[in-house]
């Protein structure tokens, strides 16, 4: 959908805004786009764009905002005109950069980060599921009248695969819980982990010994798939499995097994490898989804927009 186009003596520019609920909080992203009469593409799709989409929309475009969509070789080399990749967030993992350089287009990732907007939807996620407020509320508003318990998150021991800045800012929280917060990273911070007591951890001791984990890791060869049948096997029975970084870190057909046998205690999940999520799990009474909204907070989600925005103009501007 073409959103805006002003001609004149200079050649039109076209940019293509992929990621979904664009603008949703405020209009000034596009009103710094149409200051620069730029002809303005949108998502109409609702959903992330597949390499296909990807290269049928984008074939004309100059520039893109771009969300979580794959960026392969194989799409960048169909993309002759894009000039521009703006990412919407602060990871790169789903662009072949090193491509991408050699064909000159210009990368810029946001500086704002969703850190406090991921946290927050963790947090939320596992108060939500422990104490059944969900199922609660659904049950009530169909004249159920039933009481449900559940475990406190006080005193539990969490782990935090990849201890980046939202790792960080999760612990943070946790630790307003009296929780014991284990963190697996490749790199340790040690001063951070001495000022907050935090326990670094190798990642067998983890599984083994967090009553909840949270996963917080880049998308990449080594970490596809890492949380597979082996390592929940590792996890206790009763632990709380949680992802709000990417869909693909989780093997989704492990851990639809190991739910159903009772192994883990349950899921909440905000990436799927392929979305929007269709499979399984939704079947599962243990399971707690939502459709990956962790930075989905008004006032992260103008500041990221606005700055995804400008940075699309200077990269355009510089051509």
């Amino acid at each position: 959908m073409i959103l805006q186009g002003l001609k004149g003596t200079e050649p039109e520019i076209k940019v293509y805004n992929a990621p979904t609920n664009f603008c949703e909080f405020s209009k000034e992203p596009y009103v710094l786009l149409k200051k620069q009469s730029f002809i303005i593409k949108k998502n109409l799709l609702g959903r992330k764009l597949y390499n296909e989409e990807i290269i049928k929309e984008l074939s004309d475009c100059d520039g893109v905002i771009a969300g979580t969509e794959i960026y392969t070789k194989e799409v960048i080399k169909n993309l002759t005109k894009l000039k521009v990749i703006s990412r919407l967030g602060v990871g790169t993992d789903n662009i072949d950069l090193d491509y991408a350089y050699t064909k000159g287009i210009k990368i810029f990732t946001t500086k704002t980060r969703p850190s406090e907007a991921v946290a927050e939807l963790v947090l939320a996620l596992i108060l939500n599921f422990l104490r059944n407020v969900n199922i609660s509320n659904s049950d009530l508003k169909n004249g159920i009248w039933k009481k449900r318990s559940g475990p406190l998150l006080s005193k539990k021991t969490v782990g935090i695969i990849g201890f980046g800045h939202i790792g960080k800012h999760l612990a943070l929280i946790l630790k307003g819980f009296n929780c014991r917060v284990l963190a697996y990273d490749k790199i340790e911070d040690k001063l951070f982990n001495k000022e907050n007591d935090i326990l670094f951890a190798d990642i067998n001791e983890l599984l083994n010994q967090s009553d909840i984990i949270s996963l917080h890791l880049n998308l990449n060869e080594k970490t596809h798939h890492f949380i597979d049948h082996q390592k929940i096997s590792l996890m206790k029975s009763n632990c709380l499995l949680v992802n709000t970084s990417r869909g693909e870190i989780i093997d989704e057909l492990a851990l639809h097994n190991h739910l159903v046998n009772g192994h883990l205690m349950g899921a909440c999940l905000d990436v799927f490898e392929k979305e929007p999520y269709e499979g399984r799990l939704l079947k599962l009474d243990n399971v707690l989804l939502t459709p990956h909204i962790g930075s989905y907070a008004n006032e992260t989600r103008i500041k990221m927009e606005l700055e995804a925005t400008n940075n699309l103009i200077k990269g355009l501007a510089s051509e």
